[in-house]
């Protein structure tokens, strides 16, 4: 009997010990898991934090980036409009405007902060002519290798197609980056652009002899923000460019390869499918205002940057319209005793801002139902947004072009365009 106590308490113990030590493990387990959920918090918070440094930086070198293209895009526009423009001119002109188009386009993918941190890159597939397409890059990069003192070649070989199925801005998007890569780091030598047709594929080549990539940065040089480590341009690029190119070519359901020797040069190929469209009527060219009819319309300009003002002040006269022009909205507020028939309105500015500025507009009953055009180089949706929550009849984005400029004057003011030859 005694035996069969013992063991009873023996199996007790045991079980009480076990019971323990499920609980400890159990204690320990829930310890863990808490600490695990106050470290993915934590992380969560800190990359929120960091996405939203990153949104605010952007969308300032965003507003940074456009007021200087607004000047540039601004005054082309301008200078088209002159009859004494040559020939040689207006086509040098024509390629000042279509190029600063371009960087539009590229700003605009580049500071899409949401498509870069999550690789959503869209694409919009349509027919393009091929053969202009690739002239008018060979043309734009052919003259910045007569500036660097590099050799530009262009071969193709087989022939191409002359109407194809991609996305024409993400194609363009890609040749930039590489040629423009090519160019950069290339001193002296020749950059080269060599098109492959065959019957199901398009291949494209592009091969400097510049200096190379270093081997320890051969595996990451498609990584976002990655720049290579004898890069002496650091600072002219983020080091976004291969990483969206991969990401067009994948979508265009491509792919996209390197071959590179230190100081001697790279290569970068990347090859989509070939997709033949059929052709489609170019598109009808749309007459230039040159006035409208009526009454002498009067604008109040309001910017605090003295070139913005100048040129949409030229450009508004240039057909007919009279302007005033304020550096801040304190100035502006001085000047509605006159009569005006609009305000044009940057948002940004020192002190009193765009916003406060329309808002003050509304609250008074002289000047409640007064047309105010928000412009600004703050162009995301979320810019937008508020600027009509803060009053504004309408927003034109910067740089201004004109044809959407007279567009949204015109729906607003009511005016007949009288047209011209463009």
């Amino acid at each position: 009997m005694k035996v069969r106590e013992r063991k009873l308490v023996q199996l007790v113990d045991l079980r009480t010990r076990e019971l323990r030590e499920h609980e400890v493990e159990s204690r320990n387990a829930k310890d863990a898991a808490e600490i695990a959920k106050e470290a993915a918090e934590l992380a969560r918070e800190n990359a929120e934090t960091a996405n939203r440094a990153k949104t605010a930086f952007l969308a300032n070198m965003s507003h940074e980036l456009r007021t200087p293209i607004n000047s540039i895009l601004g005054y082309a526009q301008i200078l088209l409009r002159r009859t004494d423009c040559g020939g040689d001119a207006t086509a040098k002109l024509k390629t000042i405007l279509s190029s600063g188009e371009h960087l539009l386009e590229m700003i605009n993918e580049v500071l899409d902060l949401s498509r870069v941190e999550s690789g959503k890159v869209s694409i919009a597939l349509r027919p393009l002519e091929l053969p202009k397409f690739i002239g008018s890059i060979v043309d734009e990069f052919e003259l910045r290798a007569s500036r660097s003192n590099l050799t530009f070649v262009y071969q193709v070989q087989g022939d191409l197609p002359e109407w194809i199925e991609t996305d024409p801005p993400r194609l363009r998007q890609v040749f930039y980056n590489l040629l423009g890569n090519a160019m950069k780091f290339t001193v002296q030598g020749e950059v080269g652009l060599r098109v492959y047709v065959t019957s199901d594929l398009l291949r494209f080549e592009v091969k400097d002899t510049g200096r190379g990539i270093p081997c320890e940065d051969l595996a990451s040089i498609f990584k976002p923000f990655h720049q290579a480590a004898n890069n002496q341009l650091i600072g002219q690029g983020v080091g976004l460019g291969l990483h969206i190119s991969k990401q067009i070519v994948d979508l265009l359901g491509g792919k996209i390869s390197f071959v590179s020797e230190p100081d001697c040069g790279s290569t970068f190929t990347f090859e989509i499918p070939r997709r033949d469209a059929e052709p489609v009527s170019p598109e009808v060219t749309s007459p230039q205002v040159i006035g409208y009819e009526g009454r002498r319309r009067k604008i109040l300009i309001v910017d605090d940057e003295a070139l913005n003002r100048s040129f949409l002040r030229e450009l508004l006269a240039i057909v007919g319209f009279e302007s005033v022009e304020a550096s801040s909205a304190e100035e502006a507020s001085s000047l509605l005793n006159d009569s005006f028939d609009a305000v044009i309105s940057d948002i940004r500015m020192p002190g009193y801002d765009g916003h406060t500025f329309c808002q003050s507009l509304r609250l008074s009953a002289e000047t409640r139902g007064l047309v105010v055009i928000a412009s600004s180089a703050s162009v995301f949706a979320d810019d937008q947004r508020l600027a009509r929550a803060s009053g504004f009849t309408d927003f034109l984005a910067k740089p201004v072009l004109e044809q959407e400029l007279f567009q949204i004057l015109g729906r607003h003011l009511e005016i007949k365009w009288i047209y011209g030859t463009p």
